[in-house]
């Protein structure tokens, strides 16, 4: 998929995007960021950011890149495991950036065209407004060739 195609995909035809207002953001061939607003909707008991609004824009930051990998394959791309570690407690914006691992791109290019299916893992990470990182952790990438 082109950027373009991605970002329309992430903020016409992902519910849970329009919901938390995620948006795409930097977008490189390897990697990309997803911009979660504040919102006051968004918060927990003790007044910061709830885990799933951060795992949501992780995961979808995740999916995003994995589909940018994909421009011009016929596949599917579909989360399979996350795992998310919380370092510290999230206020006001934040920003998931997803990195596929560009030394690995072509062998796993190579293996969805002989295999039809591979699993990629994308290294994510949120951080805040002032750069530091409140999460971090990995998204298991489903691929699958139609």
């Amino acid at each position: 998929m082109k950027r373009s195609d991605v970002c329309e995909l992430i903020q016409t035809n992902l519910p849970i995007a329009q919901r938390l207002g995620l948006f795409v953001q930097d977008v490189s061939e390897t990697g990309l960021k997803v911009h979660l607003p504040f919102d006051r909707q968004l918060l927990n008991h003790t007044g910061t950011v709830h885990a799933s609004a951060q795992f949501a824009a992780a995961e979808t930051a995740a999916l995003a890149a994995g589909l940018l990998f994909l421009n011009g394959l016929t596949v599917t791309c579909t989360s399979k495991s996350c795992e998310l570690r919380f370092r510290k407690p999230a206020q006001g914006d934040l920003w998931a950036s997803a990195q596929l691992a560009s030394s690995e791109l072509s062998e796993i290019q190579q293996r969805l065209v002989s295999e039809s299916k591979v699993d990629v893992q994308v290294l994510v990470e949120v951080v805040d407004a002032h750069a530091e990182r409140i999460a971090e952790g990995t998204v298991t990438l489903a691929l699958r060739r139609l």
